[in-house]
């Protein structure tokens, strides 16, 4: 893959990651988000067909997803917030169904975007969720 695909998919997850977030407070539908991210002045730098692809699916499957990663959270699922819980349903995609893309890298663009949006220290909550996705996957 080049540079270039390697940042338009970041961008994609960058982009995932605030519909489902918003998606979770609001309630949207997939056309709906699709239609607000379209307009963003960023839009030209996403993989277009993977960001909806990760919004569909995640949206659609949320609540396997959900019993996926939640059952590797120690302790109470309460207790990951909104901007964590959308990273970890597009990254659980992921590693569950996309099995071109190296786990490590799922899980290093989840750490990055973690650490950008998400609650200090959420990236550790992250990280380890979804090695244990991740584990219990070859399992």
């Amino acid at each position: 893959m080049s540079i270039a695909e390697t940042h338009k998919r970041h961008w994609s997850r960058r982009f995932a990651l605030q519909s489902l977030y918003q998606w979770q407070l609001s309630g949207h539908s997939v056309e709906e988000l699709l239609a607000q991210f379209s307009e963003d002045e960023n839009w030209h730098k996403v993989d277009k067909e993977y960001f909806t692809e990760l919004l569909r699916e995640s949206i659609g499957n949320a609540e396997k997803l959900t019993g996926v990663f939640t059952a590797c959270v120690d302790g109470s699922a309460e207790r990951i917030g909104h901007v964590e819980r959308a990273i970890l349903l597009f990254s659980t995609y992921e590693i569950l169904n996309k099995h071109d893309i190296p786990r490590d890298v799922v899980i290093s663009e989840a750490i990055i975007l973690c650490k950008k949006f998400g609650s200090p220290g959420g990236y550790k909550l992250i990280n380890g969720i979804l090695d244990k996705v991740e584990r219990n996957l070859a399992d």
